[in-house]
């Protein structure tokens, strides 16, 4: 899933507090293969999930920092059996008193795959 955006209040410092800034998610997961492939919903993990596994976590508690987020994220989406591994970015598209992009990305992959 790529460049899903949500305004969400993040940040440490005082000006960034009880605002929203826009943040962009960008999500990869590793399946195992399809070797007798069908093409059903059950053989992928769902792209609905994912966008809700986000609004499910930025739902939760104001978290400070990006990698907070994107921890939380990552937790849940490596729940379902069929993710072995993901990778969760985020990136703060208008940073406030900023003139770039700032992010994050966190990569994390199951014991034993």
């Amino acid at each position: 899933m790529e460049d899903l955006i949500k305004h969400i209040d993040i940040g440490v410092h005082n000006h960034e507090k009880d605002v929203t800034q826009p943040v962009r998610f960008d999500i990869e997961v590793l399946v195992p293969p399809l070797i007798d492939f069908e093409d059903t919903i059950d053989n992928v993990l769902d792209y609905e999930y994912l966008e809700n596994t986000v609004k499910a976590v930025l739902s939760e508690s104001r978290a400070e920092l990006q990698e907070t987020i994107a921890k939380r994220i990552l937790d849940r989406i490596l729940e379902p059996q069929k993710a072995l591994a993901a990778t969760v970015s985020m990136t703060k598209v208008e940073v406030m008193g900023f003139d770039g992009n700032l992010g994050c990305t966190l990569i994390r992959v199951k014991r034993g795959v």
